[in-house]
């Protein structure tokens, strides 16, 4: 079912009654059309609810009618696929002519097994321009070696021929830059999938890559191996958590991309996204609002890079404490009717910002409609349960995870099953929490907290029995730089206040 949401969602329903793809002109009112509907209005959210609707209540996705129904409207979403929208204000020239070129290569390349040689290769000769100025790579390769048999076969021609060998040529050797940065690229963000935690082997690594690709950037000039090493250059700052070398590789891949036609629009907010995460990091609140600001307009709403610039934003807003700024991106966000898509991981990390809300509005700091507040009501033990992923990450999300939970069962005045997740911070922290491996302050935070058991949930008690690890904890705030955004997303200082706001008077 992700698969025909995601395709109706791109094909436009203007478009769609314009083509008459979808039901190869069948009347209003198909099954198809129904099928179609459905699923554009999320009457129906899964394939056993749609085989039900279609096929009665005993059946499911696995009826052999269902499946091929299923597959059949699939089918003519993928045709309809050609025929997206391109008008729609989130469409720059780069990513319109990207999108022609694609499909006007294939439509070359199938024309020629076809037999429609003449037509294929007018329509390879038209398109290469295109391919050539937005620095398609895969598509200019493919046309180039269209009319190279044409110069050299079909009408032949010395000087064509040579300029078509030679950017065939030129485009064998990018690709193999190409392949070898992609390749460094996802060794390093693999590890990092179920993991924010920080990890000095990967960031070695990816250290030692960007050195041998920098090399190589006065031999290569494709675009996309230059987008691809900077995206290796964020990956190793951010990875080191050195958020002024954040801030400067930042910078230069937003300069890369101003000169560069193929540029689209998600590309700059992906690196201005960068910039918010690390003048959010540095406390320079102003830079980091003033690049929030930019993001707006650059990604389509409910995309991948859209909701990673709400997730910034969102905690933005929870380090200046400006938590109702913070809820309205979140509202926002959770409302999207694409939210449901995101993958797993990315749903844990709104869920863990999500629980930060919950305390917050729980203590009066949020004000939310009537509506709302059922939704973001305390329920620790509901919060555990939806992040399967992440509370295995010993040093890297499951702090946050610990820590608002702790603070969620103080705020519900739950002593015992604070008591004994206190119990297990303890063992947690000496375990998996060392001084000198970027997890100090997070280790000093656990041990103020485990102190409140043992001053009987006295604030007064607490906040003396906890000072020697407040103190120490502050003296690294200087090493703040290195501390992971995505671990501390709010600032303990303030994680603090509230948990001894949390025992009251």
């Amino acid at each position: 079912m992700k698969a025909l949401t995601e395709l109706i969602g791109l094909i436009t329903k203007h478009k769609k009654k314009q083509v008459e793809v979808l039901g190869f002109g069948e009347a209003s009112g198909s099954r198809y059309e129904t099928f179609y509907e459905l699923i554009a209005n999320r009457m129906v959210t899964t394939d056993d609810e749609a085989a039900r609707y279609f096929f009665g209540e005993d059946k499911d996705r696995t009826f052999t009618q269902y499946r091929n129904f299923r597959n059949q409207l699939f089918r003519r979403l993928v045709n309809s696929a050609f025929f997206i929208d391109l008008k729609k204000p989130m469409f720059n020239n780069a990513q319109a002519a990207a999108h022609n070129v694609r499909k006007n290569t294939a439509a070359a390349r199938m024309l020629a097994s076809r037999g429609a040689r003449h037509s294929s290769l007018e329509i390879a000769e038209k398109t290469i321009k295109a391919a050539l100025k937005y620095e398609l790579t895969y598509e200019i390769l493919d046309l180039a070696r269209m009319l190279r048999h044409k110069y050299a076969y079909v009408a032949p021609d010395k000087k064509k021929w040579a300029y078509y060998e030679d950017l065939v040529s030129k485009c064998l050797r990018d690709l193999s830059y190409i392949e070898k940065a992609e390749n460094y690229y996802y060794r390093i963000i693999n590890p990092y999938v179920f993991s924010r935690a920080r990890q000095p082997t990967v960031n070695k690594k990816a250290s030692a890559y960007l050195a041998e690709l920098e090399k190589d950037l006065d031999q290569c000039d494709a675009f996309w191996f230059h987008f691809m090493y900077h995206s290796i250059a964020k990956l190793e700052s951010v990875g080191s958590q050195d958020w002024e070398r954040v801030v400067e590789k930042g910078k230069a891949a937003l300069h890369f991309l101003e000169g560069r036609p193929s540029a689209v629009p998600p590309m700059k907010a992906n690196f201005l996204n960068m910039l918010v995460m690390a003048y959010t990091m540095l406390r320079r609140f102003d830079e980091a609002e003033a690049a929030f600001q930019k993001t707006e307009g650059l990604t389509q709403r409910g995309t991948h890079n859209w909701f990673k610039s709400k997730e910034q934003g969102l905690v933005l807003y929870l380090h200046k404490q400006e938590y109702t700024k913070a809820y309205e991106i979140f509202d926002t966000a959770k409302k999207n009717k694409r939210f449901q898509h995101l993958a797993p991981t990315d749903i844990e990390i709104w869920n863990i910002l999500e629980a930060h809300l919950q305390l917050l509005c729980a203590m009066g700091k949020i004000q939310v409609p009537t509506a709302e507040l059922k939704r973001l009501k305390l329920r620790p033990s509901k919060f555990l349960n939806d992040i399967p992923h992440f509370s295995k990450d010993k040093c890297g999300l499951n702090i946050p995870i610990l820590i608002v939970h702790a603070i969620m069962l103080l705020q519900l005045n739950r002593y015992e099953e604070a008591y004994d997740r206190m119990l297990a911070l303890k063992k947690y922290a000496t375990r998996h929490l060392k001084a000198g491996e970027g997890t100090f302050r997070s280790y000093c935070f656990i041990k103020a907290l485990i102190g409140i058991p043992a001053a009987a949930y006295d604030r007064k008690a607490a906040q003396a029995a906890a000072a020697t690890y407040l103190e120490d904890m502050a003296k690294e705030e200087t090493q703040l730089v290195y501390t992971s955004q995505e671990v501390e997303v709010m600032p303990y200082e303030h994680l603090w206040d509230m948990a001894m706001e949390a025992l009251g008077a």
